[in-house]
């Protein structure tokens, strides 16, 4: 099985993961979509569709809720990265740009510039599918922790 096919495979697994197995948790109630991903690029993208609970006063996704959607995604291609290695996230930093609205999807794109043994750097875009317009960017860390090796 070559790279793109085992990505793809794994993405269709914690899809699964997150909306079912994890329905009654923050994940699942995200409600996160497959976008798509590439081996090659090293990225995955989930798309969130921007539901009442997650508004703020304003009625926009609240901040939080965008800080989710990072850590989701991004954490998806870290786990990807780290194999059968934990991975847990480090650091996440947020700057956003501009609101999204209620009924739209948030386009969240995680890509991995740096997978080594202990840790995974990655940067992430999230774009309105309404309007194709920047929303938020991110940078996160995770840790891969040799699960043979230490407790989690």
């Amino acid at each position: 099985m070559d790279g793109q096919t085992q990505m793809e495979a794994y993405l269709d697994k914690t899809m699964h993961e997150n909306n079912i197995g994890q329905e009654k948790t923050i994940n699942g109630m995200m409600k996160s979509i497959k976008v798509g991903c590439s081996y090659e690029e090293k990225s995955i993208s989930l798309g969130f569709p921007v539901l009442e609970w997650q508004a703020n006063r304003a009625g926009m996704m609240h901040g939080g809720a965008i800080c989710i959607a990072f850590d989701m995604t991004a954490a998806a291609i870290a786990r990807f990265c780290a194999g059968k290695n934990y991975a847990p996230t480090i650091s996440l930093d947020v700057k956003y740009i501009r609101p999204i609205k209620l009924g739209d999807t948030l386009i969240v794109t995680a890509k991995a510039t740096a997978a080594g043994r202990r840790i995974t750097q990655i940067v992430c875009e999230a774009v309105s599918k309404d309007t194709g317009k920047l929303a938020a960017t991110a940078a996160t860390v995770y840790m891969n922790v040799d699960t043979t090796k230490e407790n989690r």
